[in-house]
């Protein structure tokens, strides 16, 4: 989704949902025009229509594909207009990267960064394991060359290297200790669940909140579906009045 300021120079991009490989994407928008996924095509196609342009992303993910993660940071990297990216719920896994390839960086107080270990699933024998632990340790090293970059001068590698073996979740006030960026104010905004299978210590603070909108969203549903059967009652009610000749046509 994008949205183009009446600004003739500025525009902004929201990266909302799980981020997925080109392939994935073709499959989703076909079948739910894509809302609550991001790929690297769709986005470039987006930030050709905002060329020269300065940008604001807002980021909402838990991640997702490595590959289109790292695409999408280097298209927001390579942008010939000045980026800023704001977290708006959460920002976890890959979509760290694309927070990190923006000029500058904002994160509300109540906000989250997570940075952990990247995973895939693998079948093989022996020798694929070790291929795929090789694989895995050379992905994890350019994860952190980037947050090394966007890290504060008194924090090490090794302390990066750390938080990252361990899943590390921020705030956006404890993220300040760490990287340059920018606090703002606490938001309402509720982080975006995805495919969160894969993390380990999420925060309580979020945990309730999706409790909170699931629990609204089973409201609406169940208020729908009470409307739905009132609705085909009464209908019903109608036609076998009819069919005793109790009601006129």
């Amino acid at each position: 989704m994008i949205r183009v300021e009446n600004s003739a120079d500025k525009a902004e991009i929201y990266i909302s949902g799980d981020i997925i490989d080109d392939d994935e994407g073709a499959i989703m928008a076909w079948w739910d025009e894509g809302d609550a996924y991001q790929w690297p095509s769709d986005i470039k196609k987006q930030l050709d229509e905002v060329k020269g342009k300065d940008l604001t992303i807002y980021i909402n993910s838990s991640g997702g594909s490595v590959p289109a993660g790292v695409a999408i940071a280097n298209m927001i990297k390579r942008h010939d207009g000045h980026t800023t990216a704001v977290v708006d719920g959460w920002c976890c896994s890959i979509a760290t990267q694309i927070f990190f390839a923006a000029d500058d960086r904002q994160i509300p107080k109540n906000a989250y960064l997570m940075i952990h270990k990247p995973a895939t699933g693998i079948v093989g024998n022996a020798d694929d394991l070790e291929k795929a632990i090789t694989f895995l340790n050379t992905i994890q090293e350019g994860m952190e060359t980037v947050y090394n970059d966007a890290a504060n001068d008194d924090v090490t590698p090794e302390t990066i290297h750390d938080m990252v073996n361990d899943e590390t979740w921020l705030t956006g006030e404890q993220a300040k200790q760490y990287f340059n960026v920018t606090v703002l104010d606490s938001t309402q905004t509720v982080a975006k669940a995805g495919k969160s299978e894969n993390m380990k210590n999420i925060p309580d603070a979020i945990i309730a909140a999706w409790k909170k909108q699931n629990a609204a969203d089973d409201a609406e549903q169940k208020a729908k579906r009470q409307r739905l059967q009132k609705d085909l009652n009464n209908k019903i009610t109608i036609a076998v009045a009819k069919a005793k000749g109790v009601l006129a046509e």
